[in-house]
C-alpha cells in the first residue's frame, strides 16, 4: 500500500535533512502547499504525505477503526522510505501524531502547529460542544465526524481565521475528509502521550484565534516541552492556510538553522 507523498523541487538545495510534512483531522497532504513551495524557495527538499483513507491515501480499512497507532505506522513507512531521516512538522492530530511516533523514534528535529496537547484533545472538544451543539450530536450518533464540520460556516469557524477568503474557504472545505472515531478516542485519553520518553528538540507554534486548539492549550503544550511558543497574532487553526503563511515558515526556518533560539 503506497501513501500518498507530495515532494516540492527546490532549485537550490542547502545542507538540511529533507521536510516532511503531517496533517491533522479532516485533512490531506494538499493542506501543505503553501509551505511546500515557500521551504522550497529555501532550499528545502519537503514532503508532505496523506495518511491512510485521507487525500489520495488508499483506504486501509473502514476509517472509524484506524487508531493512532496506525497513523503512527503510516508515518513511520513513509520516514523509512525516505533516503534521509526527515524533520517532522506535523498540524493539529498530525503534530499528535508525531509526538507518539518520537516516543518511539529519533527525528533531526520536530515543529508541532497548533498540535493537539499531549494530555488529549478535551479544550477543542468543549468548545466545540458549547458553540456547535448539533453538529457534535449529529456527529457522534451517527458515527461520522466529517459532520462536525459539513458546514461551510462550522468549518470556517473552526478551522480558519477571517483573514482566509471565501473562496479560499471554499476551495479547502472541499477537500476534507471524514476522521476515524477510535484515533478521536485514542486523543481523548485511550492512547495520550508520554513526553518523557521524547528526547528530540521540538518547536511549538499556533493562531492566537486558533478555535480547536486554544491558546491556552498551545502555552500548556510548550510549558510541559520545556519551550516557548510562537504565537501569530490574528491567525486560526489553519495557520499553513493563511495569506501570510511566510511569516511562520519564516520562524520555521530560522529555529532550524539556529536551534539555540528561544522557541
Amino acid at each position: 500500500m503506497t501513501l500518498e507523498l507530495i515532494a516540492n523541487n527546490p532549485v537550490l538545495k542547502n545542507d538540511s535533512p529533507p521536510i516532511l510534512f503531517l496533517h491533522g483531522m479532516w485533512h490531506g497532504a494538499w493542506c501543505w502547499e503553501y509551505f511546500l513551495k515557500d521551504f522550497a524557495e529555501l532550499g528545502y527538499q519537503a514532503y508532505a504525505m496523506s495518511l491512510s483513507n485521507h487525500g489520495q491515501s488508499p483506504q486501509k480499512k473502514n476509517i472509524n477503526f484506524l487508531s493512532i497507532n496506525d497513523y503512527v505506522e503510516d508515518l513511520k513507512t513513509v520516514v523509512n522510505s525516505l533516503e534521509h531521516s526527515p524533520i517532522l512538522i506535523g498540524h493539529s492530530m498530525g503534530g499528535f501524531i508525531i509526538q507518539k511516533y518520537l516516543e518511539k523514534y529519533p527525528a533531526p528535529k520536530a515543529v508541532l502547529i497548533a498540535p493537539v496537547p499531549p494530555y488529549g484533545v478535551w479544550a477543542g472538544t468543549f468548545k466545540t460542544i458549547a458553540s456547535f451543539p448539533l453538529a457534535f450530536l449529529t456527529a457522534n450518533l451517527t458515527l461520522n465526524l466529517k459532520r462536525i464540520i459539513s458546514s461551510l460556516d462550522t468549518y470556517k469557524a473552526m478551522m480558519l481565521s477571517k483573514n482566509i477568503s471565501d473562496s479560499e474557504a471554499k476551495r479547502f472545505h472541499k477537500k476534507i475528509d471524514n476522521e476515524s472515531f477510535r484515533a478521536y478516542i485514542d486523543m481523548l485519553g485511550l492512547n495520550l502521550v508520554n513526553t518523557k520518553k521524547i528526547n528530540t528538540a521540538i518547536m511549538i507554534l499556533g493562531g492566537e484565534q486558533d478555535f480547536a486548539v486554544p491558546l491556552k492549550a498551545l502555552k500548556k503544550t510548550a510549558e510541559i516541552y520545556g519551550v516557548k511558543p510562537e504565537v501569530f497574532a490574528s491567525m486560526g487553526h489553519d495557520i499553513m492556510l493563511e495569506p501570510d503563511h511566510k511569516l511562520i515558515v519564516n520562524k520555521i526556518h530560522n529555529w532550524l538553522q539556529n536551534p539555540k533560539l528561544d522557541y
